[in-house]
């Protein structure tokens, strides 16, 4: 992407297929450093950038599309089950069949001082880690806008979160510590959750700085609909292709998983040694990023702020103020409400599938095979809409959220008791993963291209880690909802409750106003600036006031 007036820099790539794909892959132009970064406070994005950003998502995403959907509810049902004993008789195991159980009984796992069952074990487990990660989150999230530490913590948290994710396998070996397991996916999770916000404020970094980005700043000021134009295209491909390299690497490591589950016994203990094989696969993409990504300079943390604290204070301090971005905060409730649904349709999927369907190990694998395929496609297919129909972000992630809709709605037949369908069949779970793969990578990717919109300057880390907990705080809601529904009825009724996640904040993101939402990101920005210069212009008075000297304040307007 060049300017139609500027003469192209001869490649220093030889004239030959592979010389030409390597000047497109890797080739920065060194006339962009002369022509645009006297507009630029930090360094224009390479495209070595884009590829750690990249090789990052391609390890990373194996995590959340591997473990956290598929093996680690697997892994912690059947380590809750091995530990439960019968309703009626606590002093007996419970059985490794459910025809074994006798009619009106059950099994029940401890969690806490209460006793549920091991679905519920499951759904709770997630809801505390999802209290945790909320916590640690929000406290590290607006620190990575100061200083230069974005990326060691990004780096930091993802290796713990694949060293605690290596632990599970400890409760399956020593049957008595079968409660290590869930704490190592606690743990594990929480990590997790605070990497993500780091890794999605990149998309908004990247394309602030990009080339393109700053050539139409330059060209026509910060608030122009062409600067918009050319930050959004830039973050629609970062965003499609974290998510495309997201399920790539989903799919690659799926395969291997199904083959190793193939040509052994599938046991829990295979299960918990897959887990281990994720997490190795997810630092090795780690170390790549760590080589080819950049660590901008931010400002440092304003004087007397403390590093435990100032998350807390920066994120509740920018909350008071969303009267001045209400677009930005009527989103993330519809967020909020659409990741909720997203994380437990997918959870209550398979812990039917293992409890109703009584599907093997492999056979759910088979499942994640072809929901990583169909995202795969459905991505392409979702960009390929957005970028040659024109159609904007924000209609893709409604028409894909009311489509999703239809799954839980599908899932309600199962009710009916002369009913065939509603996944009560092994070839339904099949049919649902090829839709959910097919809708749910286009909401995801669309969601974070729409939320870029509305952040304004130098709150990236911030607002990011406000979108992902405005999903992740949610989580904790659906798994009560649907274990108080579990515990009271069957799991097949939570679908009702499934339903109402997709279709109300579908109908609510219709009021939703990109271009608002645009300027009133605009005007905070200006609002804070003027701020902050007009505290510079009382303290320099103040200073002449009192006969001191002082040194020429840097200019805090010049930031793109």
């Amino acid at each position: 992407m060049t300017d139609s007036g500027t003469e192209p820099t001869p490649s220093p790539y030889p004239d030959t297929k592979l010389g030409r794909f390597k000047h497109k892959l890797f080739f920065n132009d060194p006339k962009d450093a002369v022509e645009l970064q006297p507009h630029l406070s930090q360094r224009l994005t390479r495209k070595s950038e884009f590829w750690g950003f990249f090789a990052f998502g391609f390890g990373y995403y194996a995590y959340a599309n591997v473990c956290s959907s598929l093996l680690v509810p697997i892994l912690l049902q059947q380590v809750a089950r091995g530990a439960a004993h019968l309703e009626s008789d606590p002093l007996s195991l419970c059985p490794e069949s459910d025809d074994d159980i006798a009619a009106g009984d059950r099994c029940l796992v401890p969690f806490g001082w209460i006793l549920v069952s091991p679905t519920s074990y499951v759904l709770l487990s997630g809801v505390i880690s999802t209290w945790l990660m909320v916590a640690v989150a929000l406290g590290t999230s607006a620190l990575a806008d100061h200083g230069r530490v974005s990326r060691k913590f990004m780096v930091f948290f993802c290796s713990m979160q694949c060293l605690f994710g290596s632990l599970m396998f400890i409760g399956v070996l020593k049957p008595q510590l079968w409660w290590l397991t869930s704490t190592a996916y606690i743990i594990a999770t929480v990590f997790g959750g605070a990497v993500l916000n780091f890794y999605d404020a990149h998309i908004s970094i990247l394309s602030r700085h990009h080339p393109d980005a700053v050539r139409a700043l330059a060209k026509y000021g910060p608030i122009s609909k062409e600067y918009n134009e050319a930050k959004t295209k830039i973050q629609t491909f970062l965003s499609g292709g974290a998510s495309a390299a997201g399920y790539s690497g989903g799919l690659i490591i799926t395969v291997v998983v199904a083959l190793i589950l193939m040509f052994t016994e599938g046991t829990t203990l295979i299960v918990a040694y897959c887990i281990i094989l994720v997490c190795v696969y997810i630092l090795f993409f780690n170390g790549m990023y760590l080589k080819l990504s950049y660590q901008r300079t931010f400002p440092p943390l304003p004087e007397g702020a403390s590093w435990l604290t100032f998350g807390y204070v920066r994120i509740a301090r920018t909350a008071r103020k969303a009267a001045q971005l209400k677009t930005m905060f009527f989103f993330l409730i519809c967020w909020f409400i659409l990741g909720d649904g997203l994380a437990a349709a997918s959870s209550m999927a398979i812990l039917i599938a293992q409890d109703s369907l009584q599907l093997s190990s492999t056979g759910l694998i088979g499942a994640a095979l072809i929901q990583l395929v169909t995202a795969g496609l459905g991505m392409v297919f979702w960009i390929w809409i957005q970028n040659s129909k024109g159609v904007a972000p924000l209609k893709i992630v409604i028409v894909n959220t009311c489509c999703f809709g239809m799954l839980p709605a599908y899932c309600l037949l199962g009710l009916i008791p002369s009913s065939p369908i509603g996944l009560k069949q092994e070839w339904e779970l099949y049919m649902l993963a090829a839709f959910f793969g097919f809708f749910s990578g286009a909401i995801y990717s669309s969601n974070r291209v729409v939320f870029a919109q509305f952040i304004p300057y130098g709150h990236e880390n911030e607002m990011f880690a406000l979108y992902e907990m405005s999903s992740v705080s949610s989580s904790w809601i659906a798994p009560l909802v649907c274990t108080a529904i579990i515990e009271s009825s069957s799991v097949r009724h939570t679908w009702a409750f499934l339903v109402t996640q997709f279709f109300l904040p579908a109908f609510m993101l219709l009021f939703v106003d990109v271009d608002k939402g645009r300027a009133d990101a605009n005007a905070f920005y200006e609002k804070e600036q003027a701020a902050k210069k007009q505290a510079l212009l009382d303290s320099a008075t103040k200073m002449v006031q009192d006969g001191s000297g002082f040194e020429q304040e840097k200019d805090v307007l010049k930031t793109v």
